[in-house]
């Protein structure tokens, strides 16, 4: 079961939308909201499979929206629909905000079931895709398995991020990412242990809260705990 936000704010459109869809197989459930802030609300609470949004939102631009929902960790390849009335208007979304598709109205049944279905299908072999953390470096873009980060050490404007390939231990300088923006990217899977250090809830082997230390596994040098962060540790 796939849940899907649409933001129209024309109820003509949403209700056609909702009798495609409605006509469509499978069980997917379908989130309506008529401004891009009800939206975003509803997609920090929740989990959506697919974004369809109309360009020309009351509150503020769809594409705004759809920057804010990339922004977001669990939505960074989710796929986004586009529905709208300027035609060019939707390539410029493409290359910005990398949406799936655009529908250009007024859109027949099959175009948009077509469109729905192929991202759907989308997210789901997405979702089969181990977690990774994705870093832009100029024109290059490196992917790293969140399984294979040991942690990841930051000195001012860069970071070192610790990780395993092959067998062995490699060290990767990036710049441009603080810690804060790249604890955000690991949804969930690292943790802060000191100001210049995120390290891999897998891999902790023993932290000792009193001498501000904690092991990872296999490596014998410890790392610091910085005394803002002893509470996010548990001691063993």
């Amino acid at each position: 079961m796939a849940n899907i936000v649409l933001v129209e704010d024309e109820a003509g459109a949403a209700e056609l939308a909702r009798g495609y869809l409605t006509a469509m197989p499978g069980e997917n459930r379908l989130f309506t909201f008529a401004s891009a802030g009800e939206a975003l609300r509803w997609a920090g609470d929740n989990r959506a499979n697919l974004f369809i949004l109309d360009i020309q939102l009351p509150d503020y631009r769809g594409t705004e929206l759809a920057r804010q929902i990339r922004a977001m960790p669990r939505y960074r390849f989710t796929p986004i629909l586009f529905t709208t009335e300027l035609a060019g208007e939707e390539l410029g979304a493409y290359r910005e905000i990398k949406c799936y598709d655009f529908l250009v109205k007024p859109f027949s049944e099959a175009q948009f079931r077509s469109a729905v279905a192929a991202a759907l299908e989308l997210d789901g072999k997405m979702g089969t895709k181990p977690a990774a953390l994705r870093i832009e470096q100029k024109q290059f873009v490196f992917e790293y398995e969140l399984s294979d980060v040991l942690y990841i050490e930051s000195f001012g404007k860069q970071a070192v991020i610790h990780h395993m390939a092959g067998g062995r231990e490699l060290e990767d300088k990036i710049s441009g990412y603080s810690l804060a923006r790249l604890l955000a990217l690991t949804d969930g899977a690292l943790v802060q242990c000191h100001k210049s250090f995120l390290v891999n809830r897998a891999y902790l082997a023993r932290v000792d809260k009193s001498q501000r230390l904690l092991w990872l596994r296999d490596r014998t040098s410890p790392i610091p705990i910085g005394e803002k962060f002893k509470s996010g540790l548990r001691e063993g």
